[in-house]
Parts: C-alpha cells; sequence; structure tokens
C-alpha cells in the first residue's frame, strides 16, 4: 500500500500489484528424422583444421613429381656428369663408346626421375596418413587432393623411370659394324 495525495489535497491509499510478465514459450518445430539425425552428426563431428602443413607438403609432393616426369635442369647436369664420367673411363674413343657414354646419360636420368617420383609418392602417402597416425582429425579436401595428385604423377613418374632404366622406352644404341 502506498500513500499518495491528489491535487486537492486529500490523501488516498493505492494498491501497488506487481504482476510478472513472461514471454511466451516458443514450441521447438518439429523436425523430420533424417534432420536430427544430421544435427547430432555434426556436433560430434572433428573440427577440421585450415590444413597450412598438410597442404605444403601435399604441393611439395605434386612438384616433386612433376620434377621428376620432367627431368629439370639437375637431370640435365646428372645426366651429362655420368656421359662425361663413362668418357673418361674408356681407353678408346669409338663410335660405341659414345653411344655408351649417352646411354649411361639416359640411365642417369632416369635414376634422378626414379628418385624424386619416390620422395613425391612418400610425402604425399605421408599426408594422406598423418591424420589416422597422428591423432589429428581430417585433413581439408585441398590438401588431400593435392597430395593424391603428387601421389599419381609421382606412380606415372616411377613407372617411366622403370621402363627407361631397364631399356623398355628406348634400348640401348649399337653401332654399326664397320666393313673393312
Amino acid at each position: 500500500m502506498e500513500n499518495t495525495t491528489t491535487t486537492d489535497g486529500e490523501e488516498t491509499e493505492t494498491e501497488i500489484v506487481s504482476a510478472s510478465v513472461s514471454e511466451p514459450e516458443l514450441a521447438e518445430p518439429e523436425q523430420p528424422e533424417e534432420l536430427a539425425d544430421l544435427d547430432e552428426e555434426d556436433e560430434t563431428e572433428e573440427s577440421v583444421g585450415s590444413g597450412f602443413v598438410s597442404g605444403a607438403f601435399g604441393i611439395t609432393s605434386l612438384v616433386l613429381a612433376v620434377a621428376s616426369l620432367t627431368g629439370g635442369w639437375l637431370g640435365t647436369v646428372y645426366g651429362s656428369r655420368a656421359e662425361y664420367i663413362v668418357e673418361l673411363k674408356t681407353t678408346q674413343q669409338s663410335t660405341q663408346a659414345s653411344l655408351n657414354a649417352f646411354h649411361s646419360n639416359w640411365h642417369a636420368q632416369a635414376a634422378l626421375g626414379g628418385i624424386f617420383a619416390l620422395a613425391a609418392l612418400l610425402i604425399g602417402a605421408g599426408v594422406l596418413a598423418s591424420p589416422s597416425v597422428l591423432l589429428s582429425g581430417r585433413n581439408p579436401a585441398w590438401a588431400r587432393a593435392t597430395a593424391l595428385g603428387g601421389i599419381i604423377l609421382a606412380l606415372i613418374g616411377l613407372l617411366l623411370a622403370a621402363l627407361t632404366w631397364f631399356n623398355v622406352l628406348a634400348p640401348g644404341l649399337t653401332a654399326p659394324a664397320s666393313g673393312g
């Protein structure tokens, strides 16, 4: 109760009633069971990181695989070195000796391409296997796709290196017999 004075000078008592105003309860809409299952799966799914490290290794795998296919500057230098070593070891300079030196160049480039392809294969496989090994969740899709591309190109590079090494692509050259 509260006493108040009116403009006429009379005192009146007023009763103050407090009522709590409640917000209307909002009913949650019914969802089909399929959607409810998806919501539960999203909450339990582990978060995927940015993939910076796995992406860097995936790109490294891809670049090494491309280098195994193209040979590049290092393959040319290594092949020329192998050719010169064979030429230095031969006692007589003949046509067949020159062809053998060229063939050693071919083998050296195949060996270097195989090494790059094997490195690309191992790094790419490491990127794809790392989440299960490290128990760290999942790599992002772009990192897995890059690593898989590196693995595929590395397998092609390994196949070409093996075919080159075993003289399937280009057998060794033989000088014709000189008629004398």
